[in-house]
């Protein structure tokens, strides 16, 4: 068995500059476990558990869809589900380029039917930064993400879609690209 999930990848600019943002949250000493920086993407399609062979199939489907390259923005911090509750602390899209991504993502979704675990909600274009682990200074960091959330993190160029298998480990969890799809 494998636990796998597809992903578009972000470039190297605008991950130092999510890593600024990290250090900057790591300051609010809130109890929060930061994404590493080999981590950071847009996940598009958790797959959970699924049989070692299951990256034939997935070639097959993503063959078919002919996605194009884009780019997007990444824009403003945010946090799931709410700030009264965060868990998630995340990078958004700008809101004019979210269109470009989520069509994409959709579309693969869409084609991943009946591969892995059912979606359970829809998709909302982020990279997640990190996953908070108690309420120690949760208002401290609910008042960062807030006061940064318009802040800029740069433009991201996206050429490639990406199977990744991910092994949960007590340091965290260690992603290994399986396959990559190009988009035209």
């Amino acid at each position: 068995m494998l636990r796998a999930f597809l992903a578009f990848d972000i470039s190297q600019g605008v991950i130092g500059e999510l890593l600024k943002a990290e250090e900057e949250l790591r300051q609010t000493r809130a109890d929060i476990g930061l994404v590493a920086k080999e981590n950071l993407h847009f996940t598009v399609k958790f797959l959970g558990d699924v049989p070692d062979g299951v990256a034939s199939e997935v070639d097959k489907r993503v063959a078919g869809l002919g996605l194009t390259s884009f780019e997007v923005g990444l824009k403003g911090l945010g946090v799931f589900p709410d700030l009264l509750r965060p868990r998630i602390v995340w990078a958004g899209v700008d809101a004019q380029d979210e269109p470009a991504i989520t069509e994409r993502a959709e579309a693969v979704i869409e084609a991943m039917d009946g591969i892995g675990k059912p979606e359970e909600r829809d998709f909302v274009a982020h990279v997640t930064l990190g996953r908070v682990r108690s309420r120690r200074n949760v208002e401290a960091l609910t008042s960062f993400v807030h006061a940064n959330g318009s802040r800029d993190f740069g433009r991201t160029r996206t050429t490639g879609l990406k199977l990744k298998s991910s092994i949960l480990t007590q340091k965290g969890p260690v992603y290994a690209d399986i396959r990559e799809y190009a988009l035209k």
